[in-house]
């Protein structure tokens, strides 16, 4: 058996699944210091059931699993799987058969630990048991990690003689007598309890047997009574039937005059309805004339109301109509005006449209035929230089001036165009600072202001309010905290009570078992019976050796059961007397036949006098105590362990437990109440804190606007003084190109006069070219000029025809308001006419009186029918007398048959208590039975019963059960004597045998001991002795000499030898009884090279036999090893594998 893998996921640093091989006998796992070497040794030690955290160098059993790292979170579970290889069959028992075996341990954050054993869940026994005796285990000699050496050599005697014994394969047959021991003990103890059962048993034997032969006598004498009551109670019947068959001909009668008068009574009744009918017709017209009359007083105070409300509105109509119509003449006439305006602009519009076309159609001509005088001017200039070169000076200086004219009539219009558009400008900025709205403003700030103050006043209420509320919600908490303790409280004693009440039950199983195939729906004595508050003692005596017993709704057809059953059936019959005890019981079980004999008894001072001045044949008193004429039993229970008492505390239990849970459920909804009522209240604490800030926020703002409406406010001011002055400034900048527009009209007369003094060379020629161009630039000049004007006044027309349009839109709506406001004022006054409201004033007038006569006659016409419908109610009233006094004899006459029904109902129900049937006594009864004899035969046979005194009628059956469950119980005890015997056989064969292995193994052991010691230290001796001569109870100690030294003792070693030698035990241990594996944690560290050398010749021999898996960092150590496994971390906190088969590693560099 080896072992070939590791898989790890989760565990501690291997957070990604990992599978650490071995796949030769020596694997050698090495890394740095940190990286999680040592974790592979604590994943086998936690997997073979390692319970100590501390043994997994943790704190918790959490801690194996990873927690996460600074580039990875924590994960929820950690799960690690042995694999072996189970050819050799090492194993055995039922896993010898599997040739791999897998262990598998899994942990979650929640504390749940699983192990799984070739897939399968079980439990951690089940992997302590397969490893048992293989030398495997989480704290065995197999496994040394670090620090385990010096434990291991220092460790106490008894602790080193666990490791001889799990080599000797002992530490199963330990277990095995540890639970023998337990076994023999059980088996003690439940034989003195059975040597109790059987002391007391025999008691209960003898005194039933003496109620047995009681109950028979008892049986006889009941038969004979029931016989003698059944037919007492038939010939009772058979009087009562008699008399109810003279009462039935007596009813017959009755019930013949009833229908009788009845019938008169119906015919009355018809004429009645009609009548009523016809009466609550005439009520219906009289309420329909009434509401008419109400209706029509209501109308006519309407239209009075009216009328005087609309003469008023007539006045204040009058002189609004008057203001209207004048305003309106007014804008009629500004109208009409405007109109008249408007046509005569686009008159003259239409009018300068084709005169200009006309003027730029001549220019356009002049411009062409000056451009050919010109041309013929320009070649006249070249021959006249001089001259042209005077003229075309003058003609520069007359266009400049042309162009400057032209320019200023440009400014000048533009000035009083740009007048205009400031007088515009003022208008619209004199709307706007009207429209500011500066009074509302501060107005409403005043307002919102007022709001705050009231709306921070209800956020106090509503924050003190909330307070109060979350005051009450942790009290109605507290007191919910105290009703649950209360609760939980009662629950304990409950539970308490039921353990009890089931200690006390039947625990039969046999003939449990037959009353649940039986009776599976029937209750037990215990559970019906239900005494009296102080009568549970007196009860619960009598029916002490019946409260198993199963109560049947009626006598069973066939009486049989198994042995230990017990069946009664109370049938109701009598109500029981008030002396006796059954009187004191309520339920069904008050009509048994016990208690109804048994009489109840207050004090036991007055026991025997009550009981001889009585009939009864027994009592029992009010504290449990058990009397008859010649005999006393004293009670049998105590108040503390009374059945009937523990089930009342029981009930009393329940029942506080329904008011506490109802408690519970109304704290609950008072809590949700409450809660809610907070949520409320903070809901609209904040919807008032949100109110609060919105209307500060309304505040700021309003603040804001009205400081920008004032900041509007002068700015506008600013402006309208700005456009003043730029107006200003324009009329004066028209004035000054007016001016200067004249200087340069005179300037071109100058040169004008200045060009006809220019004579030319060629008069003729010369004059009639200038006389052409002149001609031709005058002719330009005038239409140029005309054009200029034309088109300055059509754009004066222009901007007269769209103010006059503006205005004419502004008086044609104020037309149009005040028109409608007129048409409205007209058409209220034609709605509310008033001649039309005294019109239908006359008409309601008039159809109140119609109505008040109408309702006269329908009132008249009642008052008749009510007259005669109370006749005719008279009249029903003799005979509704007659009737009642019908119904009164049929109604007594039915209650003697009712009291003839109920007693012939007590007599056969009487009867079938008996268990007998009517017809059957009444086929079997003599002729000549009397009641009276019958009734002094059945005293006799009573007086006969009660002489018998207390009966146990179960005494046959229970003394048959007893001697059955003593023979049951002898059987027992012989069978437990057996198996005591068996036991303390099997421990003195177990003793034998452990003695016997121990002793085996610790030779051998020593033996080895004495071999390897000198072989790892070269030289020296060491051996183990015991500390006793118990061997089952001695320890075992070391006593080790190095070579050259004289230590008494152990302790007195070096780090170095204490690891040597017990390096020394666990391979002499191992090559005795070879562990599968070894586990090797860093053993080498103390040792020298030398010594380190030793150590690895010593594994190197032994891993013929023994796998062995060591963590070191000594080189030497890494050599020896056939496969090496690294362990990095080069992700901070996570650990990964990398293994390296040595012999193929240096096969390949041989080969390279």
């Amino acid at each position: 058996m080896r072992l070939k893998h590791i898989k790890l996921v989760g565990f501690k640093s291997f957070v990604d699944p990992t599978k650490v091989p071995f796949p030769d006998q020596m694997t050698c796992v090495v890394g740095p210091n940190g990286c999680g070497k040592s974790n592979v040794i604590d994943a086998v030690r936690w997997v073979l059931g390692e319970s100590s955290a501390k043994n997994l160098r943790g704190d918790a059993m959490s801690d194996v699993i990873f927690n996460g790292s600074s580039a990875r979170k924590p994960v929820s579970q950690a799960s690690v799987e042995l694999v072996f290889d189970n050819s050799s069959g090492r194993i055995q028992g039922e896993y010898a058969a599997f040739n791999e075996i897998s262990v598998k341990r899994l942990v979650t954050r929640d504390g749940q630990s699983n192990y799984f054993l070739n897939g399968s869940r079980c439990r951690r026994r089940d992997i302590t048991d397969l490893f048992l005796g293989t030398g495997l285990g989480p704290r065995s000699y197999a496994i040394i990690e670090q620090g385990m050496i010096s434990r291991l050599i220092e460790s106490r005697p008894q602790e080193l003689r666990v490791f001889i014994e799990e080599a000797a394969g002992i530490s199963k047959y330990k277990e095995r007598r540890k639970e023998t021991e337990n076994r023999m003990l059980h088996t003690r103890e439940n034989l003195e309890r059975l040597s109790d059962v059987r002391e007391e048993l025999g008691q209960q034997l003898e005194k039933l047997e003496r109620q047995a032969a009681a109950a028979i006598r008892y049986k006889e004498l009941k038969a004979s009574e029931r016989k003698f009551k059944g037919e007492l109670q038939a010939l009772r019947w058979l009087k009562l039937d008699n008399q109810r068959q003279q009462l039935q001909t007596q009813y017959a009668e009755q019930q013949t005059e009833l229908e009788r008068w009845q019938a008169q009574q119906s015919g009355d009744e018809r004429g009645a309805i009609e009548l009523k009918e016809q009466a609550e017709e005439a009520r219906d017209r009289v309420e329909l004339s009434q509401e008419q009359m109400f209706s029509v007083g209501n109308e006519i105070t309407r239209i009075e109301q009216t009328l005087k409300h609309q003469q008023e509105l007539k006045e204040q109509r009058s002189q609004r109509q008057q203001q209207l119509n004048e305003e309106i003449d007014q804008l009629n006439e500004q109208l009409a005006d405007d109109r008249l305006q408007r046509e005569q602009l686009e008159e003259q519009q239409l009018m300068l449209e084709p005169q200009l076309e006309q003027v730029e159609e001549q220019m356009e001509s002049v411009a062409e035929q000056s451009q050919q005088a010109n041309e013929k001017w320009r070649q006249w200039q070249q021959q006249q230089r001089q001259q042209q070169q005077q003229q075309r000076d003058v003609e520069k200086q007359q266009q400049q001036a042309q162009l400057k004219l032209q320019q200023l009539k440009q400014s000048q219009q533009y000035a009083l165009q740009q007048v205009e558009q400031f007088h515009s400008q003022q208008q619209e900025l004199q709307q706007q600072e009207q429209a500011l709205s500066v009074d509302e403003n501060e107005q409403a700030l005043v307002e919102l202001k007022r709001q705050l103050e009231q709306e921070e006043t209800r956020y106090q209420h509503s924050k003190q309010q909330l307070q109060a509320l979350q005051q009450g919600f942790k009290e109605q908490q507290q007191q919910h905290r105290q009703n649950q303790q209360q609760q939980d409280k009662a629950q304990a004693q409950l539970t308490a009570i039921e353990q009890l009440l089931e200690g006390k039950q039947n625990n039969d199983s046999r003939s449990e078992k037959w009353l649940q195939q039986n009776y599976p729906d029937s209750l037990k004595v215990r559970e019906l019976l239900q005494a009296e508050s102080g009568w549970e003692m007196a009860v619960e005596q009598l029916a002490y050796d019946w409260l198993d017993a199963v109560v049947l709704e009626q006598t069973p057809e066939e009486l049989k059961a198994v042995s230990g059953v017990k069946l009664v059936w109370p049938v109701s019959g009598q109500e029981p007397e008030n002396w006796s005890l059954a009187s004191k019981v309520k339920g069904p079980l008050r009509y048994w036949a016990p208690l109804q004999q048994c009489l109840a008894i207050e004090q036991d001072a007055d026991a025997k006098q009550q009981l001889q001045q009585s009939n009864a044949s027994f009592a029992v008193s009010k504290t449990g105590n058990w009397y008859w004429q010649d005999g006393f039993i004293a009670a049998r229970v105590d108040e503390d362990n009374s059945v009937l008492h523990l089930q009342t505390q029981r009930q009393n239990l329940l029942e506080q437990l329904q008011v506490l849970a109802s408690r519970l459920s109304e704290s609950e909804t008072q809590l949700e109440q409450t809660q809610t009522q907070v949520e409320q209240a903070q809901e609209q604490l904040e919807q008032v804190n949100e109110q609060v800030q919105q209307t500060r926020n309304e505040q700021g703002k309003v603040e804001e606007r009205l400081q920008w409406n004032l900041q509007q406010a002068e700015q506008i001011q600013q402006q309208l003084m700005s456009l003043r002055d730029k107006q200003q400034e324009q009329r004066l900048h028209a004035e000054n190109a007016a001016e200067q527009q004249q200087q340069i009209e005179m300037q071109l007369e100058e040169y004008e006069l200045l060009l006809e003094q220019t004579e030319q060379v060629d008069e003729d020629y010369g004059e009639q070219l200038e006389s052409t161009v002149r001609a031709e630039d005058e002719q330009l000049q005038q239409l140029r000029s005309q054009q200029q004007q034309m088109t300055m006044q059509q754009q004066n027309l222009q901007a007269q025809a769209a103010q006059l349009q503006k205005l004419l839109q502004r008086s044609e709506q104020r037309y149009q308001q005040l028109r409608q406001e007129r048409s409205e004022q007209q058409t209220n006054e034609t709605d509310e006419n008033q001649s039309a409201l005294d019109d239908q004033l006359t008409e309601l007038l008039d159809k109140r009186g119609e109505v008040s006569e109408q309702l006269q006659e329908q009132r008249q016409q009642l008052s008749r029918l009510e007259h005669d419908l109370q006749q005719i109610t008279q009249g029903q009233s003799a005979i509704q007398v007659k009737i009642s006094q019908a119904k009164e004899a049929m109604q007594s006459t039915e209650i003697e048959q009712a009291k003839l029904q109920e007693r012939s109902q007590a007599v056969l129900e009487t009867l079938a208590e008996t268990g007998l049937t009517l017809k059957n006594i009444l086929e079997e009864l003599s002729s000549d039975a009397d009641e009276k004899q019958w009734q002094q035969e059945l005293e006799s046979i009573q007086n006969k019963i009660k002489r018998l005194g207390a009966i146990n009628l179960a005494a046959i059956d229970e003394a048959e059960a007893q001697r059955e469950r003593k023979q049951y119980l002898d059987q027992q005890v012989d069978d437990l004597s057996s198996a005591l015997d068996t036991l303390e056989a099997a421990i003195r064969k177990i003793d034998k045998e452990t003695r016997h292995r121990f002793k085996t193994t610790f030779d051998a052991i020593n033996h080895d001991l004495q071999i390897l010691f000198p072989k790892v230290f070269g030289g020296g001796s060491a051996t183990l002795e015991l500390t006793d001569d118990d061997l089952l109870e001695t320890g075992v100690t070391i006593m080790a000499r190095p070579p050259g030294k004289k230590n008494s003792t152990i302790h007195l070693l070096s780090g170095g030898e204490k690891a040597l030698t017990a390096l020394s035990l666990v391979f002499a241990i191992f090559r005795l009884n070879p562990a599968p594996f070894c586990l090797l944690d860093e053993v080498d560290a103390p040792l020298d090279d030398a010594n380190v050398g030793r150590f690895c010749r010593l594994v190197s021999e032994m891993s013929e036999s023994v796998q062995f898996i060591y963590i070191s960092h000594n080189k030497v150590a890494m050599e020896m090893a056939t496969h090496l496994a690294g362990v990095t971390m080069q992700e901070a906190g996570v650990s990964r594998l990398v293994a390296v088969d040595v012999e193929q590693a240096v096969a390949m560099t041989d080969a390279g």
